[in-house]
């Protein structure tokens, strides 16, 4: 039987906008990319979020990844997720089209049906059935790729036939699912989909099972096991009191802003601000106790094991939840060591 490949780490983006204003506001994401490109990191995730301070710096992920293929030569280009309900399908393959010609074919997507109602301003008939839409756009997507023309309605109501420009690189788009429910990742094993997914306010019984569940259905349909990515919090730090004294306080001012953000999906509901505080510092501390990649280079390198014991492939860094750029990059330097360990 063929030897596992060795885990793979990517880096992930998910920023809060910062209270202060926008100076500097895509440094972070710009040079620690330069650093992943160098260090052998695999890809560069940036996110889909509207109208949030949740993830609102990133409100394209075609255009944060047209900047990072300027700046980057080797690294892929991905979104973490394109949320195909909210635009068409023509506006997303031809958009990532240009972005696989600026970057020589380093481009693939990861799907998301999309989740918050707020976001669906975009486009409010799409909210009900945004899974089926998703499903059905990810497929003209697809078709757009390859260079087949697809027949849409012209302004005068005449059908059509039209195709992208500029053509892509890449024959075939490399795809994933963003996946959080069970089914989904039945879904996507069945599909012949890579997943992404991540363990919020979870266990890792959860992740075993989510792992199982997606690799049973791919062997069964594809006879491969597929690529499962996980995204975790990341930061390696001195020791546990470094770990807590950086990382631990700013992830959760970061999941302050979570907090405010999940509050406006139940109507009439009020948080005060204690609440927040307390729902804040006990995801914090969920995270800092198995479910993310931060701690020591020690308990980082404990716990990537696991996930890959797990059945996890990739690990999806994400670097930016509210942490000093100067203590970010000394953290990438770590991660270097602990990536190194794992392919040992």
């Amino acid at each position: 039987m063929p030897r596992r490949p060795a885990l793979q780490f990517s880096l992930f983006f998910f920023a809060a906008s910062p209270e202060d204003g926008p100076a500097d506001l895509y440094r972070l994401l710009i040079e620690s990319a330069r650093f992943a490109d160098h260090h052998g990191f695999t890809a560069v995730w940036t996110p889909e979020r509207h109208f949030q301070n949740f993830g609102g710096p990133y409100p394209n992920p075609s255009l944060t990844s047209a900047a990072l293929a300027m700046v980057t030569s080797r690294i892929q280009l991905r979104a973490g997720s394109v949320v195909a309900p909210l635009q068409s399908a023509l506006r997303i393959a031809e958009e990532w089209a240009v972005v696989d010609n600026l970057s020589h074919g380093r481009v693939a997507l990861s799907f998301a049906s999309g989740w918050h109602a707020d976001d669906f301003v975009l486009a409010p008939a799409a909210y009900a059935n945004r899974r089926a839409d998703m499903a059905g756009k990810l497929e003209l997507v697809k078709q757009l790729w390859r260079g087949e023309r697809i027949a849409l309605p012209n302004g005068e109501g005449k059908e059509t036939l039209v195709a992208i420009q500029p053509r892509p690189v890449q024959r075939e788009l490399d795809i994933w699912l963003t996946c959080q429910q069970d089914g989904s990742f039945v879904t996507a094993g069945e599909l012949g989909y890579k997943v992404l997914t991540n363990l919020n306010y979870k266990k890792l019984d959860d992740l075993d099972r989510k792992c199982r569940l997606y690799r049973d259905a791919i062997l069964r349909a594809h006879g491969h096991r597929g690529h499962f990515t996980l995204m975790a919090h990341a930061f390696a730090g001195n020791d546990e009191e470094h770990v807590w004294t950086v990382a631990g306080r700013a992830l959760q001012r970061y999941l302050e802003t979570r907090v405010d953000m999940d509050s406006k999906l139940y109507e009439g509901l009020e948080i005060s601000d204690a609440d927040r505080e307390f729902l804040a510092r006990r995801g914090a501390q969920q995270f800092l106790g198995e479910t993310s990649l931060i701690g020591t280079a020690d308990t980082c390198i404990a716990r990537a094991r696991r996930f890959y014991e797990a059945g996890v492939d990739e690990i999806a860094c994400l670097i930016d939840f509210g942490v000093p750029f100067d203590e970010v990059m000394a953290s990438l330097e770590r991660l270097v060591a602990v990536k190194a360990a794992l392919a040992a």
